[in-house]
C-alpha cells in the first residue's frame, strides 16, 4: 500500500456527521406513512378481473400485502440519509476502485434472476400481474437500500485497513471509535432490509397456499427455496461484515499495543504496572478490543436475521 493511500486524510465531518441519527420525529412518521402508502398502491395497482380480485381478497394476501407495507416504509425513511452517509464516506475516505466490483456483480445476479422470472406465470394467474412489481421492488431494495449498505460496511474497512501499527495517530483512535458504530448500524439496516425480503418471500408463499391448496391455478415456492433465500443473503452478510469485523479489532488492538507494549511491561511490582494495566483496560473499553458477550450476541443477531427470517418464513403456513 502506498504511503498517499495509507495517509489519505479524513475529514472529521465524514466520521462525525450522523445523518441516519438525525431524524426528526414528524419527518419519520410522515415518510413511514407515505412510504407504507406507495407500497399499497404498487401492490393493489392491477388488473380488476375475476380471479386477480379474488387473489387480493383473499386471507393471505393481505398478510402479504402488509409485509410489502413494512418494507416500503422502512426503505422511505432509511433510504435518503443512508445515500448521504456513503455518499460522504465514499469522497471523503477516497476508497480503492476494487470495492466497486462486488456491488455491480450482486446488481447484475439480482437483475438476471429477476428477468429470468418474468413471463414464467400464465395471464390467468393471479401473480401475472404482480410478478414485475416484485421485480421494482426487489431491485429498488437491492439497490437502494441492501447495496449502500454493505458497501458502507466496505468503505469503513477500507479506511480502518490503511492504518500502519508503527505509524498510529489520534486519527487512528478516532477512525477505531466511530468504525465500531457506523458498521453496527449498517449491518443492522442490510439485516433489517434482508430479512423483512425474505418475511415477503414466505408470507407470499403463504397467500398462494391458502388461494390456490391444490395447485391448479399457482405452484408455490417449496419451503426449501424461502430457507435458501435467507441462507444465501445471511452468507451474504457474513462476507461483507467479518472481515470488516476483524480489520477493526486488528486497529483495536495495535492501538492498545501502540500506546502500551508488552515490551514495555513495567515490573508486576512496580506502581507503574497498575497505570500500565488500567490504560490498556481504558483503551480496550474505548475501542471495545475485547467485545462482550451481549456485543457479540447483538451482532449475531444481525447477521441471522435473514436466515431466522426464512426459517420463519417457510414454517409460516403450518403455524397460522
Amino acid at each position: 500500500m502506498s504511503d498517499a493511500l495509507r495517509d489519505a486524510p479524513v475529514r472529521p465531518g465524514a466520521w462525525e456527521r450522523r445523518t441516519l441519527q438525525s431524524w426528526d420525529p414528524l419527518q419519520v412518521l410522515a415518510l413511514v406513512l407515505l412510504g407504507a402508502a406507495a407500497g399499497a398502491a404498487v401492490v393493489l395497482t392491477g388488473p380488476s378481473d375475476g380471479v386477480h380480485m379474488r387473489f387480493t381478497r383473499s386471507e393471505g394476501f393481505l398478510v402479504w400485502l402488509v409485509t410489502i407495507c413494512v418494507q416500503t416504509a422502512f426503505w422511505s425513511v432509511v433510504t435518503l440519509p443512508l445515500w448521504r452517509e456513503v455518499i460522504d464516506l465514499h469522497r471523503d475516505t477516497a476508497p480503492s476502485r476494487r470495492l466497486m466490483v462486488l456491488p455491480f456483480l450482486i446488481t447484475a445476479a439480482l437483475a438476471v434472476l429477476i428477468l429470468s422470472r418474468l413471463g414464467t406465470e400464465r395471464p390467468d394467474s393471479p401473480l401475472w400481474a404482480h410478478h414485475p412489481k416484485m421485480a421494482f421492488l426487489t431491485l429498488f431494495a437491492a439497490v437502494g437500500v441492501g447495496l449502500p449498505a454493505l458497501h458502507a460496511i466496505a468503505l469503513v474497512q477500507d479506511r480502518v485497513r490503511r492504518h500502519s501499527p508503527d505509524k498510529l495517530t489520534q486519527a487512528d483512535l478516532r477512525v477505531a471509535v466511530v468504525a465500531r458504530d457506523y458498521i453496527k448500524r449498517y449491518l443492522g439496516i442490510a439485516g433489517a432490509v434482508i430479512g423483512l425480503a425474505v418475511l415477503a418471500a414466505g408470507a407470499l408463499r403463504r397467500a398462494v397456499l391458502l388461494f390456490d391448496p391444490e395447485g391448479d391455478i399457482l405452484r408455490p415456492a417449496p419451503a426449501e427455496a424461502v430457507l435458501l433465500y435467507g441462507a444465501f443473503f445471511t452468507a451474504l452478510l457474513l462476507v461483507v461484515y467479518v472481515p470488516a469485523h476483524l480489520t477493526l479489532q486488528r486497529l483495536c488492538v495495535d492501538l492498545r499495543e501502540f500506546h502500551f507494549p508488552v515490551a514495555g511491561m513495567p515490573a508486576p511490582t512496580t506502581s507503574e504496572f497498575k497505570e500500565w494495566m488500567d490504560g490498556r483496560a481504558r483503551l480496550d473499553t474505548l475501542t471495545q478490543a475485547k467485545v462482550s458477550p451481549l456485543q457479540q450476541l447483538q451482532s449475531s443477531l444481525f447477521i441471522l436475521t435473514p436466515l431466522l427470517s426464512g426459517v420463519l418464513a417457510a414454517f409460516l403456513p403450518k403455524v397460522i
